[in-house]
């Protein structure tokens, strides 16, 4: 599979692979939060945890793959896409810290959401949200995407590394469906 997308004002995308586990690992350098990458989502990763975690997101394995938000070769965050079903697909997005609210997010998740119901024939596309998560909330709302349904007690905080201790929070699903494909405004800077 191949990308290279030009998302506008100097910004691409294109498939993560192996070869940019240096560019995961100067991106998360300054993240606290967990990460995008790997079965368990961490801060900071280290050059061999970067390149484990991106060989498991491999789409010539026709599973999850991560789309690199680059500009002048610096990564910038990435968006991720699992499928889950015929013609269905989550899509996950991670902005490094000084770069967010700058609008990359909506542009990327914009982008590749209509990248993906084109490229790949993804019928619908989801995203899943924690309530408390405003930005996302209203990103999802002005790239299209429209709520579906609230999920109790779905979403793994990552507080405690055995299931069983960990703490859980609702999770709420916006969905965008092929045949709705509104324009992103030229204004928006979130």
């Amino acid at each position: 599979m191949d990308l290279d997308l030009s998302l506008g004002d100097g910004l691409h995308a294109h498939i993560l692979s192996v070869d940019d586990a240096a560019l995961l690992v100067e991106a998360t350098h300054r993240e606290t939060a967990p990460s995008l990458w790997a079965a368990r989502p961490v801060g900071p990763y280290a050059f061999q945890d970067a390149q484990a975690a991106l060989s498991l997101w491999d789409p010539a394995a026709q599973g999850q793959f991560s789309i690199g938000i680059l500009r002048e070769g610096r990564l910038l965050g990435a968006v991720g896409l699992m499928p889950d079903g015929p013609r269905s697909m989550e899509m996950a997005y991670w902005i490094r810290p000084e770069e967010r609210r700058r609008g990359i997010a909506s542009q990327a998740v914009h982008a590749v959401t209509f990248w993906a119901h084109n490229a790949l024939d993804a019928a619908r596309i989801w995203l899943e949200i924690n309530p408390r998560n405003e930005p996302s909330l209203h990103l999802a709302q002005r790239v299209g995407y429209h709520f579906e349904q609230r999920l109790p007690r779905h979403c793994r905080e990552w507080s405690a590394e055995n299931t069983e201790h960990d703490s859980w929070h609702d999770c709420l699903i916006w969905i965008h469906l092929s045949e709705r494909a509104p324009a992103l405004p030229d204004h928006d800077h979130s």
